[in-house]
């Protein structure tokens, strides 16, 4: 199903398969990537119980061995409808047997878009329905339209970052800690080009920023503010016309990990009934 919001100024469409938001323009400029199947056919996945791939392909939960499939599994399912208006539209997944086999709590994970005067508010909510601890991962992926030369766009955050990221290691799908490169230094401006993502995607794991803006060299892009994300993943696939900016809780796995899911770096627990918001917001700039 394919839900379309529109107010004054914006328009947005998404896809109940994985509540996916796959366009959004502002003042008739599109913000996101096509989803051109020749490079990646995927716009702006959700992610949830997992980021990335886990050590050796699995994990244990309570004593058990799970294994998580790649970004987690909500972006794979279609989403109950909630509410639909204009301008907002509220999406929601509950586990299934397949999920449980998975990851094996009761959840709702719930997912509200909400058009603004130029973007999208989301929200993401993420309440734990079953009776002990539910430790996850959480994050978006959307990626942004970066036509024409690459190396005319930017980064630029609102504080001075440094980020000594570690390799990711494509044999073994995980971080290495101890083997790390500098990809910004006392500085607010990440100049980009296409090689810096071919060994895959750039994780900061601390940033100092809450928002980050893509621009090219007239100062046009986008803006992603990610409040309540601690995290940040910088990723392109090779030579692509795009940009994704990936607010994330947690990432893939390290290899010095213990292989305990709620031990992951950076991970998130939800008491027994509790539940938790992640908001972020995309603006044109």
């Amino acid at each position: 199903m394919e839900t379309i919001l529109k107010n004054k100024t914006c328009s947005a469409k998404i896809f109940s398969k994985g509540a996916e938001l796959k366009s959004l323009c502002v003042n008739g400029r599109e913000l996101m990537w096509s989803a051109d199947p020749a490079f990646w056919a995927n716009t702006s996945p959700l992610l949830f119980p997992m980021i990335g791939t886990l050590k050796g392909g699995k994990t244990l939960i309570n004593g058990k061995e799970y294994a998580i499939s790649k970004h987690g599994f909500v972006r794979d399912f279609e989403h109950t409808a909630e509410q639909i208006t204009d301008d907002t539209a509220v999406f929601s997944l509950s586990q299934n047997e397949t999920t449980k086999a998975m990851y094996p709590f009761d959840f709702k994970f719930t997912i509200k878009y909400e058009l603004t005067e130029n973007g999208v508010k989301i929200t993401q909510t993420v309440k734990n329905n079953s009776s002990e601890e539910m430790p996850y991962c959480i994050g978006c992926h959307p990626a942004f339209a970066a036509p024409g030369e690459f190396t005319d766009y930017r980064l630029e955050f609102p504080e001075t970052e440094t980020a000594n990221i570690p390799n990711y290691n494509k044999v073994t799908g995980v971080y290495e800690p101890n083997n790390r490169r500098v990809i910004i230094e006392n500085s607010k401006t990440m100049p980009l080009n296409h090689e810096m993502f071919y060994n895959d995607v750039l994780y900061m794991e601390h940033p100092a920023s809450r928002s980050v803006s893509l621009l090219d060299k007239e100062n046009k892009g986008v803006r992603v503010d990610f409040p309540d994300f601690t995290g940040l993943g910088i990723w392109q696939f090779k030579d692509a016309p795009f940009l994704c900016i990936e607010p994330w809780c947690s990432s893939q796995d390290f290899e010095d990990c213990s292989g305990v899911f709620a031990e992951k770096q950076g991970i998130e627990i939800l008491g027994a009934g509790e539940e938790k918001s992640y908001v972020y917001t995309i603006s044109a700039v």
